[in-house]
């Protein structure tokens, strides 16, 4: 099985990779050209989002797209970087007929089926104020994913934490399933990987978090 990797040179995207090659996948990594990465056992594909030639090169022949991309700086840029990478991503996959696309979100973002939870409704309203330029590219990725017509997860995480994989996971939408306020990078790693063949959560946007 084949998958191409977004976001893989970030801290979350390190698991993915090592997720991947546990799991004995073909691997490829798209790689901006101006990050340092080096790892012989995957494919890297170099270029930049904008280039929707090179994004479809990493997605041709894949199974599915995995996405880590998200805000990682302050201040956030006013451009919405991540949600036009992530409406590249979705014309290369359309036009390369890949159809899988899983993808990190937040509680950001959220679901119409979500209930009340204030542990998460909470932070994503300091968010809306305190990071205007982030929240929005948070719910353009989101609004992106949904209008995409493709068969796609988004896993809503909440803080992500190094620490490994606990015995069990919360998963399901906010205010239904119990959630706590950290996952680990292990975890999601693992969780996103499970669903290119887990049909249960295709167009649903799922919490996770640490047992």
């Amino acid at each position: 099985m084949k998958a191409t990797l977004f976001g893989a040179t970030g801290k979350t995207g390190k698991y993915l990779i090592d997720e991947g090659l546990k799991r004995g996948m073909d691997l490829t990594v798209f790689v901006r050209s101006s990050t340092p990465f080096d790892n012989p056992n995957v494919r890297v594909v170099r270029g930049e989002l904008a280039d929707i030639d090179r994004v479809r090169e990493a997605v041709r022949g894949s199974d599915a797209a995995l996405s880590a991309l998200g805000p990682t700086s302050l201040p956030h840029p006013k451009d919405l970087p991540i949600t036009q990478a992530t409406q590249a991503i979705i014309s290369a996959m359309k036009q390369e007929d890949v159809k899988r696309l899983i993808a990190v979100s937040t509680g950001t973002a959220a679901d119409p089926g979500d209930g009340p939870d204030w542990r998460i409704q909470g932070p994503a309203w300091l968010i809306r104020l305190a990071m205007p330029s982030a929240y929005r590219d948070i719910i353009g990725l989101a609004e992106a994913v949904r209008a995409s017509q493709l068969d796609w997860t988004m896993v809503r995480v909440a803080f992500l934490k190094n620490h490994p994989a606990s015995a069990r996971l919360n998963v399901g939408l906010y205010g239904h399933a119990r959630h706590a306020m950290t996952v680990s990078r292990e975890e999601v790693a693992a969780f996103m990987f499970d669903q290119i063949s887990n049909p249960e959560f295709v167009r649903k946007a799922p919490g996770i978090s640490t047992g």
